[in-house]
């Protein structure tokens, strides 16, 4: 029947005064567990030219000054409010003009500046800011009367010296500030282990980080030292920084923190929350009044809140999980105190912002696997019990939560109303599809409303229903309005075999067109996206933003389209012209670079940079069904390869804030892909090649993340993969290149020996008690100079045998922790990361490899991060087990096996989630479970490769298997 008009009136719940304390509800499973922060590497020490600081002991006053309020800098700078500007933008200022005194300087940086004249403190930063200009060298005339005079200065450096500050210890902090790259700033302010001014940290924080090694030190560093504990020094004679002092501002250092977390790794939100949990607990030990303290931990807590909820910029879905540990964290300790501590409306916001981000919970599916087909989509009820139920035990826990906060007495705004339809319940009542999403609660839409009521659709009918009907007759709809519509228009249909549910991904399900008649079927059909975009134009609203980028990354059919969407949107004509030759480079037939670097201006939109990027991997040539060595005529066979110069060449703009391993990752999903075509010859050895290039401009920023660790792994196995068929086909002749690559199988000798207890991937040839760096400090960098992305008459075993020789490097520093000579398990590792390189494994024939991480995964792994799998994550564990029986267990003798059996049984007593899969499990893996072929072609190669080997056995070793195998 025809969708009615939707009339949707806001009404608001009656409000209350009690303030309910969070209690956390039904999650979902987690793969994570909170672990021990990493180790400090060593430090890097400051250059010869400035002078070298004098140590300062842990109770300098450098972190004890009674004027911090005014004094610190926000990681996260607002804009002003007034004409004045910060004593951020003095700081930064001064270092720019310090860095080129001979460049141009404008009047706004000078008036900046001259807001020192009038400025009575004498503050660290305000002293550094002098030091500065001091040094600066053919000051400008107009900044003269800034310097203070040498009575200034003594008096200022006897004060300071009173405290413990020399005149290194300022240099020192200036040659931190004056380095430009953050992730060596960091390395920078971790140089000496010792306390530094809090508006060196901060000013450390604004800029993003590339390393999440730099965000892991820089915790343990502010773990040190603003955990609140109650501790001292090494000499027993200097406590740690004050609790009432810190309560000022370690919401805004946690907010920093956090920021870095969500830009390069997610993982470590609950550690920050830790932090701020140790930090809570330690604020009444330092004050004597209750209240006092109480309004401290409140302050702390709300701001830990709202910042542990800020979600991954990198596939946010994926890691909201470690958001919700975090916020679980928090509350659960403020449950544990004596008087629980105050919500506010923003932490509740905070809440709801995850929540709509996470997974739906079994209660969650089972309601919205019993919605009507209708509109609105009524819950049906399906037997007594439920009839009686209240209506509010169907709600979403976003929705719940919506309510715990008026009952905390506060009022709803337009963004708990948009948060209220993503979790199922519509303005006036009604339900709606409870949808994943990812809104932050600051995020001003305009018609928001009406823009979430579209994206809460099932299908496109329903969405165009809706957008014909706005919640206000007579409103306007915006570019987001016609995003979410667009987005619906666009959206494949949902894969009947697949578990999820409406709201679970943006696929359609779909319409229920029962008694309806064609006319009534086309007249609710949408229009096109072209269409919708020619109405955008007549009516004057631009394209913008967010729809901009999806455009280009996803629905442009070619360079030409994207153009065009560039020609209609917003942006300025500067920024048009820029994005132009970007895309105009990427069209170039030849695989030259440009005479030219690209004209990059400053505020450059990374997020459009990427949807270049994205549109050139998307517009890659990929091969077509039965003819898989065909290249489609027209096609730019380079354009991935631009790709990769563009994002090489515009990042390293100064003007471009780095994007970690954003566009990168984006590469090297399109290269794992099976059917991409980077070469007309020898095209999936061409693309290791690739792969070899992006991971080596990866590590020179730092950013290797586990992402392209399995994207690595993937591009390695659909090489060998394309090898298998010919290597078992008796119709073709094996050539010398084919016996060689066949070595890669070989069985191991009886005298194989299984690495003995745990720290599995240690350094074994050095002593326990020997000092010695990190994996990542002795094998990086791992790509940097590849024979296999320079020379091009490299056999397919010698490029298969680099490549397995990197992936393990890159496990070793990215899943350990600490000296390499102990090699603890990294709790971040998941299920996937360890599937991934167990059949990648598997594909290169690397079985002593594959003992290591079956030893590692049982003692190592799963004490720490396996015994809180979820489903899924425990299918891909199993599958990794499997891949070692099936293709690991043929090629190694009978009691090598039964040892390991033995290992994981007695961890499934101990309670662990691993078990030993049956010969049933390994012939579901190796037929079903593969529908391209690829596992039956390995495990037909291994088996040959195995009977070929245990031919050529003496007799007394072939009886000795043989009575092995009777036992």
């Amino acid at each position: 029947m025809r969708l009615p008009p939707l009339s949707r009136l806001y009404t608001t719940a009656a409000l209350t005064r009690v303030r309910r304390v969070f209690v956390p509800l039904e999650t979902p499973s987690q793969d994570y567990e909170h672990r021990p922060f990493e180790a400090l590497p060593d430090a890097q020490m400051p250059p010869p030219f400035l002078p070298k600081p004098n140590v300062i002991d842990r109770g300098s006053a450098s972190h004890q000054q009674p004027e911090i309020s005014t004094l610190f800098l926000d990681p996260n700078p607002k804009p002003a409010t007034c004409s004045y500007p910060s004593l951020h933008t003095v700081l930064a200022d001064a270092l720019e003009y310090f860095r080129a005194p001979s460049g141009p300087l404008s009047e706004s940086k000078i008036e900046s500046l001259l807001l020192l004249a009038n400025e009575e403190r004498t503050t660290h930063c305000i002293v550094t800011i002098q030091h500065l200009l001091k040094g600066t060298p053919e000051l400008d005339p107009r900044l003269k009367c800034l310097l203070w005079s040498k009575f200034k200065w003594k008096q200022v450096s006897t004060r300071l010296a009173s405290k413990g500050i020399g005149a290194d210890d300022i240099s020192h902090w200036a040659w931190i500030l004056l380095e430009t790259q953050p992730d060596k700033r960091v390395a920078r302010f971790l140089s000496k282990p010792r306390h530094k001014p809090l508006f060196v940290l901060f000013y450390i924080l604004r800029d993003n980080f590339s390393n999440p090694e730099s965000l892991t030190r820089l915790l343990e560093y502010c773990r040190e030292w603003y955990s609140g504990q109650e501790t001292v020094d090494e000499t027993g004679e200097h406590p740690k920084a004050s609790s009432a002092m810190e309560s000022t501002v370690i919401p805004r250092i946690i907010a920093g923190l956090c920021r870095q977390a969500s830009l390069v790794q997610p993982g470590a939100i609950p550690d920050i929350a830790n932090l701020a949990v140790s930090h809570i607990q330690a604020i009444p030990r330092s004050h004597r009044h209750f209240q006092k303290a109480y309004r401290f931990q409140c302050r702390v807590f709300n701001g830990a809140i709202q910042a542990v909820s800020q979600l991954s910029e990198v596939s946010p879905y994926e890691h909201s999980t470690y958001n919700w540990i975090a916020i679980r964290t928090l509350l659960s300790m403020s449950t544990n105190l004596a008087q629980a501590l105050i919500i506010e409306g923003e932490s509740y916001r905070a809440i709801r912002h995850v929540l709509l981000a996470l997974p739906k919970t079994d209660s969650e599916r089972d309601t919205a696997s019993t919605l009507s087909s209708s509109w609105p989509p009524y819950r049906v009820l399906r037997d007594g019990m439920e009839e009686k139920a209240d209506t509010e035990d169907f709600l979403g826990r976003a929705v719940k939560v919506g309510f715990m906060m008026q009952e905390g007495g506060y009022a709803k705004t337009e963004t708990d109303s948009i948060m209220d339809i993503l979790g199922g319940m519509a303005p006036d009542g009604s339900p709606t599809i409870q949808t994943r999403a990812n809104y932050p609660p600051h995020l001003k839409v305009p018609q928001g409303v009406w823009a979430a009521l579209i994206r809460t659709t099932r299908n496109a009918q329903e969405a165009w229903a809706l957008f014909k009907h706005p919640p206000e007759p007579g409103a306007k709809p915006t570019s987001e309005v016609y995003l979410e519509l667009m987005h619906k228009i666009a959206a494949k249909p949902a894969d009947p075999a697949h578990h999820n549910l409406p709201g679970d991904g943006r696929e359609v399900f779909p319409f229920d067109e029962t008694n309806l008649s064609d006319y009534e079927k086309a007249r609710l059909l949408p229009p096109s996206i072209p269409e919708l975009i020619e109405e955008m134009s007549n009516t004057g609203v631009p394209i913008e933003g967010r729809m901009l980028a999806w455009l280009i990354s996803h629905q442009s059919a070619s360079f030409e389209a994207a153009l065009q969407y560039i020609d209609h949107s917003d942006l300025n004509e500067e920024a048009k012209s820029e994005f132009r030759w970007c895309i105009k480079e990427c069209q170039r037939p030849t695989l030259d670079s440009p005479d030219r670097p690209p004209p990059l201006s400053k505020n450059l939109p990374s997020g459009l940079l990427r949807a270049i990027v994205a549109l050139a991997c998307r517009l890659q040539p990929r091969h077509t069904t039965g003819s898989p060595h065909f290249i489609p005529p027209g096609r730019n066979i380079y354009s991935i390869h631009h790709a990769i110069w563009l994002a090489r060449t515009a990042w390293s703009s100064e003007h471009v804030s780095t994007p970690g391993a954003g566009p990168w990752e984006l590469i090297m999903k399109a290269l794992s892909q099976p059917n991409i075509v980077v070469s007309p010859r020898d095209n999936s050895f061409e693309r290791v090649r690739l792969a070899f290039k992006v991971l080596e401009n990866v590590e020179a920023q730092g950013a290797l993340n586990f992402g392209l660790f399995c994207s690595f792994a993937h591009v390695i196995r659909n090489a060998v993969w394309t090898k298998l068929p010919f290597l078992i086909d008796p119709s073709f002749k094996i050539k010398v290149g084919d016996q060689e690559f066949m070595s890669l199988y070989k069985a191991r000798s009886p005298q194989f020996m299984i690495p003995q207890g745990p720290n599995v991937f240690r350094k074994s040839d050095l002593a326990d008690d020997e000092a010695v760096g990190s994996w990542h400090g002795i094998l990086t960098p791992i790509f940097k100079n590849s024979q296999s992305g320079v020379a091009k008459h490299r056999t397919h075993y010698e490029i298969v045998r680099e490549a397995s020789t990197k992936l393990k490097a890159l496990w070793r520093t990215l899943a350990t922790k600490g000296p390499a000579n102990q090699g603890c398990a990294n709790g971040r590792v998941t299920a996937t990361h360890i599937n991934s390189y167990m059949r990648t494994l598997a594909t290169v024939g690397d079985v002593e490899e594959m003992v290591l991480l079956f030893c590692w995964v049982v003692r190592d792994w799963a004490p720490i991060a396996g015994r809180f799998l979820s489903t899924g994550s425990t299918r891909r564990l199993h599958g990794a087990l499997c891949a070692f029986r099936a293709f690991a267990e043929p090629l190694l003798d009978e009691s090598t096996v039964l040892s390991l059996q033995q290992e994981v049984d007695m961890c499934l007593k101990e309670g662990g989630r691993i078990h030993w899969p049956d010969l049933e499990d390994i012939e579901a893996y190796t037929t079903k479970n593969d529908a391209w072929g690829n596992h039956p072609n390995l495990y037909e190669v291994i088996q040959r490769a195995s009977s070929r080997q245990e031919s050529q056995l003496p007799g007394d070793e072939i009886e000795r298997r043989i009575r092995l195998k009777l036992k």
